[in-house]
């Protein structure tokens, strides 16, 4: 697994969705202890939760991160 994405917990669930509504498969890491204590998981806490996935599924997930930072998804 290679981690595809580092952020919030929010931000890492909803493109967990996103993921998963394209069928691919992820992983959250650090979810709970992101909430508990996230400067022991990262320096200063930022950016504590990490997404992973399979990396035969780079690709096809790296054009739905593209389109997620560029606000392509309508997601409040």
């Amino acid at each position: 697994m290679i981690i595809l994405f580092r952020g919030s917990q929010m931000e890492v669930m909803n493109i967990k969705n996103l993921l998963s509504n394209a069928g691919i498969e992820s992983f959250v890491q650090n979810q709970y202890m992101s909430a508990i204590e996230p400067w022991l998981v990262t320096a200063g806490g930022y950016n504590p939760v990490n997404l992973q996935i399979n990396e035969a599924d780079f690709a096809a997930a790296k054009e739905i991160i593209d389109k997620y930072n560029k606000g392509d998804y309508n997601i409040e």
